[in-house]
């Protein structure tokens, strides 16, 4: 059992930022990513809001080589203590612990620890600190007040609304960057997803007059640059050379060189968004979105899947990963049905070329001999096998 001291970190302080940006500050590694199979370019991310993963999940979870584990990780289980931590709330600490389980089955698994860039959410140690630091909360222009604003319905926010992290502050911007680099530091993390990093989230400019808006967001876009910079990136160019990843939400949003288009659908548009982020170079991951079919039946639809997978090679690039299921999972079968052996374990090889369209079909051949269509009248794709 891997020791719960091995990160005993503070992670509720801010460290002091030393690292000289774009050198090797950081042990984090980058996702293995190959073209052999989808499952060699695929990523999980979700979390169990009971508690750690089972041996049985985590038989799934490990054969992926991208994994990121969101906030509601443990939410019901309060007992702090185990996971190493003397205080609570601790989801900073629950998961680094699901990362460190995953590390221990596969040390070659990236890891990801999710956070938000603009909520404090209150089952985070952060949200206790921030609570003690109105200098560091986002303030309504008119009112002077501290702005409470909404969160994902889905994880229990509560209904008064929830402290924004200022990101005009500085003393702000390196405390949220030192939970991101503390995480790293324990070894079992290697890279942060940074949730609502893009403008204008959670109804935030609704709050601010424009010399405020433009602070507030101007140093978003410095907290992302910076840590991007600490994972061995060039904010706004390709993801080639980076150690580690910070994960923002928008391909166009400034300041990272990678980023989840969490609502990617078997669509014409979702390819085009994809296919620029992957001319970018950069690190892209498309999540089958979560109100659709192949996030809530997964295998057990395999035409739904096959449909969203042939708009992911349509479009997919040589950091691309495809990934699917609820960002809560509700069992075991939600966890196995996010592998379908059927898809993810048949060879694809490098793309030959770019998609070619011809008509309202995209056509794509790759080196096994693999050939994907996906017709864009009817939002269906066709994968033939080259074995």
């Amino acid at each position: 059992e891997i020791e719960r001291d091995q990160f005993q970190v503070n992670m509720f302080k801010p460290v002091l930022l030393s690292v000289v940006f774009g050198a090797a500050g950081t042990s984090a590694i980058r996702p293995a990513h190959s073209w052999d199979t989808l499952g060699t370019m695929a990523f999980f991310h979700s979390c169990n809001e009971s508690g750690p993963f089972s041996d049985r999940a985590l038989d799934t979870i490990t054969k992926f080589p991208l994994v990121t584990i969101e906030k509601g990780q443990g939410f019901h289980d309060t007992d702090c203590t185990k996971y190493g931590a003397d205080f609570s709330p601790c989801a900073e600490q629950k998961i680094i612990q699901q990362c460190a389980d995953v590390k221990k089955r596969n040390s070659s698994i990236a890891t990801v620890f999710y956070y938000n860039a603009v909520l404090s959410w209150y089952f985070y140690h952060m949200d206790i600190v921030m609570q003690k630091r109105p200098d560091w909360q986002l303030n309504d222009s008119k009112t002077h007040k501290a702005v409470l604003a909404p969160g994902d319905r889905t994880f229990n926010p509560p209904k008064r609304g929830m402290l924004v992290f200022d990101h005009a502050v500085p003393a702000l911007r390196d405390y949220w960057k030192s939970v991101c680099i503390n995480a790293t530091a324990t070894g079992f993390v290697d890279g942060c997803f940074s949730d609502s990093s893009q403008p204008n989230t959670h109804g935030t400019q609704g709050h601010l007059n424009a010399a405020d808006e433009a602070a507030f967001e101007a140093g978003k876009v410095q907290t992302m640059s910076e840590l991007t910079q600490f994972f061995g990136g060039t904010p706004g160019k390709p993801y080639a050379g980076s150690d580690g990843l910070l994960i923002g939400k928008t391909v166009t949003q400034e300041g990272i060189n990678a980023v989840q288009i969490e609502m990617f659908k078997a669509g014409e548009a979702e390819i085009l968004e994809l296919m620029q982020g992957a001319k970018q170079g950069y690190l892209v991951q498309a999540h089958a979105a979560v109100t659709t079919t192949p996030s809530k039946a997964g295998c057990n639809d395999l035409e739904a899947m096959t449909d969203v997978i042939a708009a992911f090679l349509i479009g997919a690039g040589d950091d691309s990963y495809f990934g699917s299921g609820l960002w809560i999972s509700p069992g075991i079968e939600d966890i196995e049905q996010r592998w379908c052996p059927e898809l993810f374990e048949r060879p694809i090889g490098a793309p030959l070329a770019d998609a070619v369209k011809t008509g309202q079909v995209y056509h794509r051949a790759f080196a096994t001999g693999t050939n994907v269509s996906f017709d864009v009248s009817t939002n269906k794709g066709t994968i033939n096998w080259s074995g």
